[in-house]
């Protein structure tokens, strides 16, 4: 989705253009989580950190990862697991109403199981970004070499 207008604001029409600004983009993602995160850990224990720098690069660090994590693979599986968790945890903190508890055992039981969901969609989501990412950088530096050719990569669902 962000890709995609990416790709349309540097008017990437051939596949040449393409793959390299996917391989910019993939790379720039990284680079900027990474330094964020960098200069958040450094500056946040600070006593005389400057509370605008944390924030920022705290975020920039976490829009960076968000980024990165639906680059190459589809938002829809990882939104679809987050509703039907949502949907789990009303059940949990109905069945606490309905059985008089109120303690908050059900439906604090299905969030923390729907964050471990989720994390580890996030976590595999990662793996396979960074494995696309590198393989999309050998593939272009094979290209720019002149060692292989570029077959059209179909990037829209066919129907």
């Amino acid at each position: 989705m962000v890709f995609n207008l990416f790709l349309k604001l540097v008017k990437a029409k051939t596949e040449e253009e393409r793959l390299k600004w996917s391989v910019i983009y993939g790379w720039s993602l990284a680079g900027i989580g990474i330094l964020s995160f960098v200069i958040f850990a450094s500056i946040s224990g600070r006593i005389d950190s400057n509370e605008f720098l944390v924030s920022l690069s705290g975020w920039l660090w976490i829009i960076s990862l968000l980024l990165f994590i639906v680059r190459y693979t589809s938002s829809k599986p990882l939104l679809g697991a987050a509703a039907a968790g949502i949907t789990v945890i009303t059940l949990g903190t109905i069945i606490d109403q309905l059985t008089h508890r109120r303690d908050g055992a059900f439906g604090m039981g299905a969030l923390f199981g729907v964050i471990i969901v989720l994390f580890f969609m996030c976590l595999k989501n990662l793996i396979v970004n960074w494995f696309y990412l590198i393989r999309e950088t050998i593939r272009y530096g094979k290209y720019i070499k002149g060692g292989t050719a570029l077959d059209l990569t179909v990037l829209q669902p066919t129907k």
